[in-house]
């Protein structure tokens, strides 16, 4: 078989016009173009992403499922604790979960909202104990990313509490707060104390935040002062040595209302005794009484909250003494308590008690 060699004598213009001989420059030509127009269309979105009406519209859109996975992996949270958060946001028609809970009373309001659905359709107490341990977590996992160092950084109003080498505890509050030192405000009749620091000694101090994230710090004293409003005041240097505490399991809030108590023998109750619950969780509660009760001792407590009284069992794990009035703190954690209980003792520290709840209560 003869084979023809291609002619030599073809002309530029016969070549340019020869089929595939520029397929090679226009391929990648082509392949450019699309690179470039990706890119342009990449910056315009984000451009867009970036502007104050997008970033507004998306914190108004109703939660997707994907909102709740992203939440999910920002707060470690499990796959049952994922798929409750879907089902509040849901049932709550909450707008954004992703933005919505970086702000604490805009989440309290869909956690309440749904908590008081729950309460309405009569759900099962261990469902709705869920929706609180899940608020805490969030609550932990948010305080955990914005940690206090220093004692600068607390606002007026703070309530601060010193802790004597006795163990006896003081309730100060800040007064006033500069770059230099604090300012607390003490009872007055702690200036005469045996408990009271000795100026230009360090004293140990321990506060909680509102979110429930509690720390210690040592401080110096720098000197004791009466304020303009007449009010007793310990002044403390400022100090980078602020350090958290152990977690607790559930968040904790101040109180000021009476209940009873008795000492509990072989699972029976003994006599009834007056006291003060100073604060409360639905893991321990504080009271404050005159009798002089030792530690490690059990102990069934009546707590009177709006719409009825919770009785649960618990056991004394540390006592101190309240300097204001010689009388006695008791710090309790509960060992047998009702899911019920611990549910409305939820809702009262988290504030989801519905007023039409109270009224008809």
């Amino acid at each position: 078989m003869r084979v023809n060699p291609p002619p030599s004598n073809i002309s530029p213009i016969q070549a340019r016009n020869t089929p595939g001989i520029y397929n090679w420059m226009v391929i990648p030509l082509f392949i450019i173009i699309i690179f470039i127009f990706i890119y342009l269309l990449y910056r315009y979105i984000k451009r867009l992403h970036a502007t104050p009406e997008w970033i507004e519209a998306q914190k108004k859109r109703p939660t997707t499922r994907k909102d709740c996975a992203a939440t999910a992996k920002r707060f470690s949270l499990t796959k049952d604790e994922e798929l409750l958060l879907w089902d509040i946001c849901r049932t709550t028609k909450a707008t954004n979960i992703t933005h919505t809970i970086n702000n604490a009373d805009t989440l309290d309001a869909i956690f309440k909202k749904y908590y008081n659905t729950m309460i309405s359709s009569r759900a099962d107490e261990e469902k709705i104990s869920k929706i609180f341990l899940l608020r805490y977590k969030i609550e932990m996992a948010d305080a955990s990313e914005s940690v206090i160092t220093s004692t600068t950084g607390l606002v007026q109003g703070t309530k601060i509490i010193y802790i004597a080498p006795d163990k006896t505890q003081i309730q100060c509050k800040l007064k006033k707060n500069t770059a230099e030192n604090m300012t607390l405000a003490v009872p007055h009749n702690f200036f005469n104390s045996h408990a009271k620091p000795e100026p230009l000694s360090k004293a140990q101090f321990i506060f909680t935040t509102h979110s429930g994230m509690t720390y210690t710090f040592m401080a110096r004293v720098i000197r004791y002062s009466t304020g303009l409003d007449n009010g007793a005041e310990m002044v403390l240097a400022q100090t980078n040595d602020v350090r958290t505490q152990a977690k607790r399991k559930s968040k904790r809030s101040d109180i000021n209302i009476p209940c009873t108590f008795s000492a509990v023998s072989e699972n029976a109750k003994t006599r009834e005794h007056s006291g003060t619950l100073t604060n409360i969780s639905a893991d321990g509660c504080c009271i404050l009484t005159n009798l002089p009760i030792k530690e490690n001792q059990n102990i069934a407590v009546s707590i009177m909250l709006a719409e009825k009284t919770y009785d649960a069992f618990g056991k004394i794990v540390s006592t101190h003494k309240n300097i204001t009035s010689e009388a006695v703190f008791l710090d309790i954690v509960f060992t047998k308590i009702s899911s019920e209980a611990r549910n409305r003792i939820f809702a009262y520290v988290y504030n989801y008690v519905s007023h039409e709840q109270s009224d008809s209560a």
